[in-house]
């Protein structure tokens, strides 16, 4: 609640902007994209790469590694000037077969200690997850749900961004190469009369937000795109994107003063046998249930009877991946 404005509408930005129902729409169309033949890109809608989904790159591509750095600064100028910098990093392992290892951090700019993050492991059909510096614990039910979720939402980062801006303007700037691959590129603009798209309408039922969610709020509904400058170069066998940097700005209406920049660089690392293999981790067991209330029953007698065993039998349901 002490948070400064500009921070709370940066966590925001950071936070809120993922387009998680396109996500969901990608993970339960999984399947029945993997048994359609694939179609030949059209190349006149580049935007369109946008929308590609980890397994769709490595159906085209076979294995891969990705990163992204996405880098936010927000101001306020006047009286209570203040400045906010963060950054967020995503690493993406992608296997041909499907599995998968992914990083995400977030450094919110409020000094030592304060980054926090995730690591994800995927492989063997079995989840392993791990907060920042902490052991990898297994999660044995989760089939790869979560997992494939959390993989999505890094790596929809380059999406997210554009969405923020409007509408951007796609133009053909001619060829280049990534990766020893040839590749199309095309100059990133903010398209003429572009406007933010309106924010999703809050769902019915959840209690009236408090005052840090209406800061919030009034920033991302509030933004207006400023400027967009960057470059796109997708994979002119595939029109898989091999590279992308944004450098984008917003101003907030009735916000004097207040300006928001965003610099990403979302780019293919390496192909093929480049690519390390996924390993699982050596891994605690799953503990999300903590077993000191029953062990202390058990230590003054007081269990149940019948009871005895009971709660290392039960399998804890999924715990949320944010």
């Amino acid at each position: 609640m002490s948070r400064p404005a500009a921070l709370a509408a940066l966590a925001l930005l950071l936070g809120c902007s993922r387009g998680e129902s396109e996500a969901k729409r990608r993970l339960f169309s999984r399947d029945d994209s993997a048994s359609r033949k694939e179609e030949a890109f059209d190349f006149d809608k580049p935007a369109a790469a946008l929308a590609l989904s980890p397994d769709d790159v490595a159906r085209r591509l076979g294995s891969f590694e990705w990163t992204a750095a996405v880098e936010w600064t927000l101001s306020r100028e006047g009286d209570d000037a203040r400045r906010v910098r963060s950054v967020e990093r995503h690493r993406i392992r992608q296997s041909a077969n499907g599995e998968f290892d992914v990083i995400a951090d977030i450094d919110p700019g409020l000094g030592p200690g304060s980054v926090t993050g995730k690591e994800v492991v995927f492989a063997g059909e079995r989840t392993y997850a791990r907060a920042k510096h902490a052991a990898f614990r297994e999660r044995p039910t989760d089939r790869g749900r979560d997992a494939r979720r959390f993989r999505d939402e890094s790596f929809t980062v380059a999406a997210s961004m554009a969405r923020l801006c409007g509408e951007l303007s796609l133009t053909p700037a001619g060829e280049g190469t990534a990766l020893g691959r040839r590749a199309r590129r095309y100059r990133i603009a903010l398209a003429p009369g572009a406007a933010a798209p309106p924010p999703a309408a809050r769902p019915a039922g959840l209690p009236p937000p408090d005052d840090d969610t209406k800061r919030r709020s009034r920033f991302l509904e509030g933004r207006v795109p400023a400027s967009a400058d960057g470059e796109l170069l997708l994979d002119a066998a595939t029109g898989v994107p091999l590279r992308m940097r944004l450098a984008a700005a917003f101003t907030v209406k009735d916000e004097p003063g207040v300006r928001a920049t965003v610099d990403l660089l979302a780019q293919v690392r390496a192909l093929g046998g480049e690519v390390a293999a996924i390993v699982a981790p050596k891994a605690l067991p799953d503990e999300r249930k903590p077993a000191g209330v029953a062990a202390a029953l058990d230590a003054a007698g007081l269990r149940k009877r019948g009871e005895e065993g009971k709660a290392g039998r039960e399998e804890p349901t999924d715990e949320p991946t944010e």
